[in-house]
């Protein structure tokens, strides 16, 4: 190998090394940024599905009975139809 191949094969390597950093960078990204979003969704959909299950329990155990407190689902007061309390 001599001075010129050495000379221009590292400046085309180089170019090349950095495009396919870009090109990394950017499809990173792009996971990473689906990722966070996948996560996101999840704990939402773990809190809604929990706080659905604390208003149906709620329900069921005053169906009958007097509604003294009705329950609340992410701080919204659920009204409960009229004949279930009694």
């Amino acid at each position: 190998m001599d001075l010129n191949t050495v000379e221009d094969g590292v400046i085309w390597a180089i170019v090349v090394i950095a495009v396919i950093g870009l090109v990394l960078a950017i499809v990173l990204k792009k996971i990473i940024g689906k990722i966070i979003a996948l996560v996101l969704a999840a704990a939402l959909i773990f809190f809604a599905w929990q706080q659905r299950d604390k208003v149906i329990d709620a329900a069921n155990d005053v169906k009958g009975g007097a509604c003294a407190a009705a329950p609340s689902f992410f701080g919204m007061t659920v009204t409960l139809p009229d004949d279930w309390c009694k």
